[in-house]
This record gives C-alpha cells, structure tokens and sequence, in this order.
C-alpha cells in the first residue's frame, strides 16, 4: 500500500476502519479471514486512531515547555553574558538541572560561581570559546571541585599549555597522582614538550613517542626544529625554508629521522644540495619507493636521473619507463 493511501486512511474519520485496512494491508491476510477473526482484529482495534495535528500539537508544547525549562535553568547558572550560555542551549534539560546542581553546589561552598569562568582563569581561555568545548565535555560538571583543580593544577605545574588542555578536557578525567606520575616519567627521558594525550596513550604508545622524541633531538641537536636543521643541511637561509614549507605542506609533519634519513639516501645517490632544493618535494615521499624507482631507471641504462621523474605518480612513472623502453626497442 502506498504510502500517501496509509496518510490518507489515518486522517479518515472511521478510526476502526482505518487500523483494520492498515494492519490486513500490510500483513497481506485477506479481508474475510480478518472479518472471521473477530478476536484478533479486537486485539489490534484496542488502541483509537489519534488525529496527527493532536499529536504535532502535543510535541510542539513539549518543545515550548523544554525552551521555557532551559531558559530558566540557565538563567541560574551565573553566566556572564549571553555568548558565554549560548552553547548550554542544546543540552538537555536533564543534564542542565545536573549542571545546575552542581553549580550552586560550588557557589556555597565558595569553590567559584561557575566551572566555565574558574577553568577558563586557569588555562587563560576566553569564556565564549571556552564555553562552546565544556558544552560538549559536559562531564566537567560530574567531577568533584576538589578532584578538577587537583588535576588542572597537575597539568598546568607539569608545564601543559592551557591550549593543549582546552583541545584536550578528557585528560581532567584522570587522577592527579596519575598525571604527574606520567608526565615526570617522560620528562626523565628528556621529553620537554608535554602533552595531555601522554596521559591518556597505552604503554606501547607512550613508549614508542619517547623513544622518538628522543631520536629526534639527537639529531637537531642544537636546532630548535626541522625547519633549521633543514636549512643548516641544504645551505639556505630561513626565509626560503619557510616558502619551501608552504610549498610542500607534507614536510611540516615530517620527522626528523626520516628528513636526515631522506636526505643522507640522496646524497650517497649523487643528488646535489641544488638538486633537492630544487625539488623538495622529494622529502615527503617515500624513501622506499625512491630506492626502488632508481633501481629500476638504472636498470632500463640511465645514469642521469632528474629528481621529477622520481616525484611522479605511479602511472605517470610507469608511462616514462615505457618510453624509456621503447626508445631502447627502435
């Protein structure tokens, strides 16, 4: 049965009839087997067919009600203007009346007149920005004062930016001690940049971020970052990096190993320092896939390789060394 015919029987006055055609329409059972079984027809009539504008009238006032509650909620929880509130909006009314709890809670005991302005002093973050990351991290209201300023404070001695934190409130689920028990042990290895996921990894991850971390600095050495030890490697000044960065936004996630990986590969294959600078694109590729592409190209008697050709894509590559084999057939 069509879907309008359905729409349309439901809005008939002959509410009885209207279920009747339904149920036996869609269960394919023929009408006089329906007529006959009076018992099971009376079991399915029990409920009367309610008009559809009664019931849109009914979720409208439900949603009216919600609005009103919210409002009202909301009012009471000592925000400071109304851009600071404005993400509190779509949460439930259950867990507003939550946040609300707790928040008088915190007022009398003189903890803070809101979790939002008192975290937001800490990791120095404006209300309104702030305010649009708690309304999703709700959980913030669950914690006792005692345990979040333990674990903000943890976070922020250990060195954490309040950027980090803010991209990362999850983190103020763990305990203090368990903080700062993470945190110092990666510290002792020689990690100074500190980060909330640190926290929240598997052994293993922890671990494996560590041990790069650490290969890292070995080989920057005195250099800040990538960028400087790229220009100390190459002979360039700092600001031709920087455009050679925009250029190729894949080198600002690249590694330090595998740049000095990279980079140690291709002057061992008689690319001079021109040549990479000239296509640094080179170093966000694979290496593996570079050593293959010139085994290949030496193997088909070229001696002289422009790093272009290694930078193409697979099928683009594939057509140059069928050329290159073609030329060698005539």
């Amino acid at each position: 049965m069509a879907i309008r015919n359905i729409i349309s029987v439901l809005l008939s006055k002959t509410s009885q009839f209207a279920y009747s055609r339904i149920y036996f329409g869609a269960c394919k059972i023929v009408r006089e087997a329906g007529n006959s079984n009076s018992k099971l027809c009376s079991h399915f009539l029990v409920f009367p067919v309610r008009p559809i504008s009664k019931f849109a009238s009914n979720i409208k006032k439900e949603k009216v009600n919600d609005d009103a509650s919210k409002i009202r909620i909301i009012k009471d929880l000592n925000f400071q203007s109304d851009d600071d509130a404005l993400p509190f909006y779509v949460l439930p009314v259950k867990t507003l009346l939550q946040i609300y709890k707790t928040t008088k809670k915190d007022e009398e005991c003189g903890y803070c007149k809101n979790r939002l302005y008192y975290i937001a002093e800490k990791i120095k973050c404006p209300p309104n920005v702030l305010s649009q990351h708690i309304a999703k991290r709700t959980f913030v209201y669950n914690l006792t004062f005692d345990w979040l300023e333990c674990s903000l404070n943890a976070l922020l001695d250990m060195g954490v930016s309040g950027d980090r934190i803010l991209r990362d409130l999850w983190v103020l689920k763990y305990h203090h001690k368990t903080i700062q028990e993470r945190l110092q042990r990666v510290r002792r290895s020689g990690v100074d940049n500190l980060c909330p996921w640190m926290i929240r990894c598997s052994e293993d991850t922890l671990s494996r971020s560590i041990q790069i971390c650490q290969e890292t600095k070995s080989i920057l050495g005195e250099n800040k970052d990538t960028k400087k030890y790229l220009a100390n490697r190459l002979n360039l000044s700092p600001d031709i990096i920087e455009d050679m960065f925009i250029k190729v936004p894949a080198l600002k996630t690249t590694r330090a190993a595998k740049v000095k990986s990279f980079l140690d590969f291709l002057l061992e294959q008689g690319f001079s320092l021109e040549d990479i600078t000239n296509k640094a694109r080179i170093l966000a590729s694979s290496q593996n896939t570079v050593k293959q592409r010139l085994e290949k190209l030496r193997a088909l008697g070229l001696c002289k390789i422009n790093l272009n050709v290694l930078c193409r894509s697979r099928k683009g590559f594939q057509k140059y060394c069928e050329s290159i084999e073609n030329i060698g057939k005539s």
